[in-house]
């Protein structure tokens, strides 16, 4: 029998206890920004094994990869790694995965079926877009999908008709009669079929509610009606279910996310308890009043009031500029001048905007300042070619029933096998009920196919089955080494890239792939090629940034930036029709998430925070005005310092003029010198 664990509650604050105590029944634990909600998620999990409930029973789910990370590192550091092995820590896409994957057979789909990542999606639908004709080809594939999403989770859009709308609800019935005989899951289905599972299974829901009897949800302000109908089925009449979130902080409901299950908590699940958590611990006590302030424009809110006991800190800088470029030369200067009169290091800095258009000049300004920066929110690494390339083809030889990337590979390498033969292939297989690769391993039979596009088509397929034996086998992760020798992968990209600095990083991108794969089969061999294919395509959900900045300012929009801390944050373009915008892609304007929003970005700040604005910006090749943001009318007079740099610099506040003085002084000493 293991001994009783230790574990000191008294390091947390009164409702951060109280929240880690309330071990039964439903629990809403309402987490203002920069509260201490994993560490109220972490020490709940620890008190209840403390308590004798066993690792097995308790399931925890967040958003992303990361945070899963992140929260079972925790758990591990208060309980050990021994005793936290039967734990369920993972994001609600991957444990929608391991219930699909136990339960594949009573769903209808084989034991080896594919996660179709976004690319892939994209893929299919323009496949059934040619099929189905009469829509329009210049439609973004993306945003179909994502109406489509919509469709599949909630029933409906939630906006006026669009072209877009009417393409997404024509394909809808195709794509999803898709799905299955392409022995494919996307994102939505890894929740909506476990629902499904349960729903139609009483008995297997049972076994899953018996399983975990304490279900905690991280960021719940974040959930999706599918996510909600899983949760509930889960919870039983056990209902021992603790939601951790925000509704302050709810900024995705352009992606489904339902803020309206935090206010309906108490309904959903009566007797439910709820526990504010208000004690800031990362953010100055100037910062926190601009942040409670603006939130408080939100009519349909948790009333809910930050506070530190960290002292009030510098005012806030509301920075008024003539043009985008006089905006962004002083996010530039200002950080040169603040690295170094605080010795801050550059990843001290992150700048934050609402839409990825405004980087572009800040990118200039810093490039002109020799300032290095990293912007986030570029290109993904699964969205590389030569990874998706390589991962096809490990897909194909995994589940060659996977339609999508045996077309996505079928010609790469050249082999000669155009649009057109490819086409030919489809239409056959469409003709005989059959799949892709079942047509192409009798390419010489297909009506009209010329033979020697017929016999690249054989040659293809034969790598594919070689290697679909050899997966199977132990070392896969050499059959995939081996697979890249035979395909001349790496002569590929050295062929087909100019730059050499281009091809060195798609050299080392095929390289960190490839020991990727190494490093999961050495520990995770049991659960085959097939747990590293799943694995894969929930990594390329995450949203979130990856990997630490390095010594660089950080920008990004303010969606990639929840979840961040940085000491100084500059949230530029404080204007309307930018935050608050008004409407992105079709959608009607939502003032209250954009207040949200902007409460997002405040936060996000430690030590000191500028909001910058400019009275004009290029639209179209022409300076259009600006009108600041409502806003920066609801900050506390008291906290806030203006500058405007439309000014002479004698009449701007005589400290700011100070600063820039000695900072120029400075550099012209250093230019001088040099």
């Amino acid at each position: 029998m293991r001994p009783p664990m230790d574990l000191d509650l008294t390091t947390l604050n009164p409702r951060q206890r109280e929240a880690v105590l309330a071990t039964e029944g439903p629990v809403l634990v309402l987490a203002g920004a920069g509260s201490g909600k994993t560490r109220v998620i972490t020490y709940r999990i620890a008190h209840l094994m403390r308590t004798g409930v066993s690792a097995k029973h308790i399931v925890a789910v967040t958003f992303t990869n990361k945070a899963a990370a992140e929260m079972r590192e925790r758990v591990c550091g208060l309980v050990g790694e021994r005793r936290a092995k039967d734990l369920a820590v993972c994001t609600f896409h991957a444990f929608g995965l391991q219930v699909i994957t136990k339960e594949a057979h009573r769903l209808g789909y084989p034991r080896r079926f594919a996660v179709m990542d976004t690319g892939d999606q994209a893929a299919l639908l323009r496949r059934l877009m040619r099929e189905a004709g009469g829509i329009s080809r210049s439609l973004d594939l993306r945003r179909i999908a994502s109406l489509i999403s919509r469709l599949k989770t909630t029933g409906e859009i939630g906006f006026a008709d669009t072209e877009y709308e009417q393409a997404a609800r024509a394909l809808l019935p195709r794509y999803q009669s898709a799905m299955p005989a392409l022995a494919c899951v996307d994102f939505d289905d890894l929740i909506l079929l476990p629902a499904k599972l349960w729903r139609d299974h009483p008995d297997v829901l049972e076994e899953y509610q018996d399983r975990y009897r304490y279900i905690l949800v991280d960021e719940y302000q974040d959930t999706n009606r599918a996510q909600f109908e899983l949760l509930k089925l889960l919870a039983g009449a056990r209902r021992n279910v603790c939601v951790v979130g925000d509704d302050d902080q709810s900024i995705y409901g352009w992606r489904g996310a339902e803020v309206e299950h935090i206010f309906r908590f108490d309904r959903q699940f009566r007797g439910a308890r709820e526990i504010r958590l208000e004690q800031n611990y990362r953010s100055a006590g100037n910062i926190l009043e601009a942040a409670n302030s603006v939130i408080a424009g939100n009519r349909t809110r948790k009333p809910k009031k930050l506070w530190t006991d960290r002292g009030a800190g510098d005012p806030l800088s509301v920075v008024a500029a003539p043009g985008e470029d006089e905006e962004a030369s002083f996010i530039a200067d200002e950080i040169g001048r603040l690295q170094y009169e605080t010795h801050r290091k550059l990843s001290d800095f992150a700048v934050l905007y609402r839409t990825n258009t405004q980087a572009r000049p800040l990118e200039e300004a810093f490039t002109a300042a020799k300032i290095r920066f990293d912007t986030r929110g570029g290109q993904k690494f699964y969205d590389r070619k030569e990874i998706k390339d390589l991962v096809a083809y490990l897909r194909s030889a995994f589940n060659p029933q996977d339609d999508v990337s045996v077309a996505r590979i079928v010609n790469t390498p050249a082999r000669g096998i155009g649009e057109a033969t490819l086409e030919r292939l489809f239409a056959r297989s469409r003709h005989e009920g059959m799949h892709l690769f079942s047509v192409m391993k009798r390419a010489d039979k297909v009506p009209d196919m010329p033979a020697a596009q017929a016999q690249a088509v054989l040659r293809f397929t034969a790598i594919i089955e070689r290697y679909s034996h050899r997966i199977r086998a132990d070392g896969w992760s050499k059959a995939a080494r081996d697979l890249c020798e035979e395909l001349g992968l790496r002569e590929e990209i050295r062929k087909s890239v100019d730059s050499p600095a281009a091809v060195a990083r798609k050299l080392e991108n095929l390289e960190a792939l490839l020991q990727a794969l190494q490093r999961f089969e050495d520990g995770n061999r049991a659960d085959g090629i097939a747990g590293w294919l799943a694995r894969v395509a929930l990594d390329s959900r995450d949203e979130e940034p990856g990997g630490e900045p390095g010594e660089a300012v950080v920008l990004m929009t303010l969606h990639s930036a929840k979840g961040l801390e940085f000491p100084v944050v500059f949230l530029a373009g404080v204007e309307e029709d930018l935050l608050p915008h008004s409407g992105m892609q079709g959608e009607p304007p939502n003032p209250e998430e954009e207040r949200r929003l902007a409460y997002v970005g405040i936060t996000r700040a430690r030590e000191k925070l500028y909001l910058t604005r400019a009275a004009s910006r290029f639209r179209n090749g022409a300076p259009r005005p600006r009108t600041p943001s409502r806003f920066l009318s609801d900050l506390p007079a008291g906290v806030v310092e203006n500058i405007d740099l439309a000014k002479p610099r004698g009449e701007r506040r005589a400290a700011e003029d100070q600063k820039g003085r000695e900072f120029f002084a400075m550099m012209k000493a250093m230019m001088g010198e040099s």
